[in-house]
């Protein structure tokens, strides 16, 4: 065993044995301290041995069931299949927008327009990021977007560190803007019943506000970068990037098929109220419907298809992390939790703004994000149960997960993917020490941004 990995060890075993001292001081019963141990095991080996996730999420289920905490009836209930069935659609869609050379192809034009501007292309880079993840999902932004990157990197002959940095982080922080951005979005919105509109009126003004001050952060922090790229970017011929092969048959069906899947979404809550549907009915109508399209399109090689399109492996750890969290609301740990903060806040809403996105801030700094929503949802509705104005808390929770997404490596899927696409293409390293010494920053400078745009919005302070 290496010597990383035993300090591993020790880390999950001191947490564990911290969480049963903590339940017992806490007065928590059996169950509760039970479900509690377990799950601070499986979040902190989680943690440790990040490459073995799915192992340890189903290894947390296993545990839940033996000591009689879980049940098949909460587990089917907490997995919350609505969330992980449109996300098989979105993949399913995007796979297939990707293969086509859709995303490439319009950055690719997006690139070539900005000259030889350094400045202006990092700035078109760190939109581009911000608004792909708002439509088609975080991870997608990030997967055609890193490429693109290195290949500029690589022409100009420049490090390509500091831009993974850049687009990583208006990538987290463009999740925000809409309910498909990021897995956070979909789950708060599937579980709560806000729909698209809600997203652009309440969460899109607060990450634009949010994107213009890291994008004036990301100037003034790796400027020299960016100079530098200014002075090696007259040799990149810009239109070498363009990819001209792609069809324009395959370009028309690629973008009639992101239409017919985002006009439903954008106006879901419309259609919902005109066909009698239940809240969120029409995200997940909308999802397989593109799936179905897609999937038809390429139906000479459906099973190759759907085994690349679909990341079955992050579904699962999905899956049974929200099952394991669950388990936490089934015994009572959740109502614990919601009383505390209503008697520590008084039921005041501007604190309990505040005080949720610490809590939530943190957790996701640590733990994967959605992990640290699917927590806290329930504790939000125990709050609600007691007569709580929850609305606000719901968009402080949101801003928290998704901008705290920048804090760490392991804080948000879209970090790991980019981190991994720049390792394999032997293109750098970014070490966890390295990332803290930008994430923090770049986590809570936006979100305190964040909280008072939605604190004034709240209390009528502006429109």
């Amino acid at each position: 065993m290496s010597m990383g990995s035993e300090r591993g060890v020790l880390a999950v075993l001191g947490l564990t044995a911290a969480a049963i001292v903590l339940s017992v001081v806490g007065g928590l019963n059996l169950k509760q301290t039970i479900a509690v141990t377990i799950i601070t095991f499986q979040t902190a080996s989680i943690m440790a041995f990040w490459e073995y996730k799915v192992l340890f999420a189903i290894l947390g289920i296993f545990l839940l069931f033996l000591t009689g905490v879980m049940d098949i009836e909460h587990f089917v209930e907490s997995t919350h299949l609505d969330v992980i069935v449109f996300l098989i659609g979105m993949m399913i869609v995007v796979n297939y927008l990707e293969e086509k050379g859709f995303f490439e192809y319009t950055i690719a034009s997006l690139v070539e327009k900005t000259g030889s501007n350094a400045f202006l292309l990092v700035a078109l880079l760190i939109v581009v990021s911000a608004f792909s993840a708002s439509l088609v999902g975080i991870v997608t932004a990030i997967l055609f977007l890193v490429p693109m990157v290195l290949r500029i990197s690589l022409f100009c002959r420049v490090n390509p560190v500091p831009f993974i940095y850049m687009i990583s982080f208006a990538a987290n922080i463009g999740s925000s803007a809409t309910v498909v951005g990021n897995p956070v979005g979909v789950l708060i919105a599937l579980e709560v019943g806000l729909s698209f509109h809600d997203f652009l009126n309440w969460a899109t003004p607060s990450t634009l506000t949010a994107v213009l001050l890291i994008t004036a952060l990301s100037f003034k922090i790796f400027s020299r970068d960016i100079e530098s790229l200014n002075k090696s970017l007259s040799s990149l011929d810009l239109k070498s990037m363009r990819v001209d092969r792609i069809p324009r048959r395959e370009l028309v069906k690629a973008w009639l098929l992101l239409i017919a899947v985002l006009t439903p979404l954008i106006i879901h809550d419309t259609l919902e109220h005109i066909l009698h549907l239940k809240k969120g009915s029409m995200l997940i109508v909308a999802a397989l419907g593109g799936a179905i399209m897609a999937l038809f399109l390429e139906r000479s090689r459906l099973r190759d298809f759907l085994e690349s399109g679909v990341d079955w492996p992050l579904l699962l750890f999905f899956m049974f992390l929200f099952a394991s969290i669950g388990s936490l609301e089934q015994v009572g740990v959740t109502e614990i939790m919601a009383s505390a903060l209503k008697e520590i806040m008084g039921g005041n809403v501007a604190q309990l703004v505040f005080l949720v996105a610490i809590i939530v801030g943190l957790l996701s700094s640590v733990l994967d994000n959605v992990l640290a929503v699917a927590f806290f949802i329930p504790v939000i509705r125990n709050l609600e149960a007691m007569g709580v104005n929850v609305f606000p808390l719901w968009w402080s929770m949101l801003f928290a997960a998704t901008y705290f997404g920048n804090f760490t490596i392991v804080a948000s899927t879209a970090n790991i993917t980019a981190v991994s696409i720049l390792e394999s293409r032997g293109a750098g390293k970014i070490t966890l020490k390295d990332w803290m010494k930008y994430g923090p920053l770049f986590s809570v400078a936006p979100l305190i941004l964040a909280l008072g745009v939605l604190y004034a919005r709240t209390f009528g302070l502006i429109p």
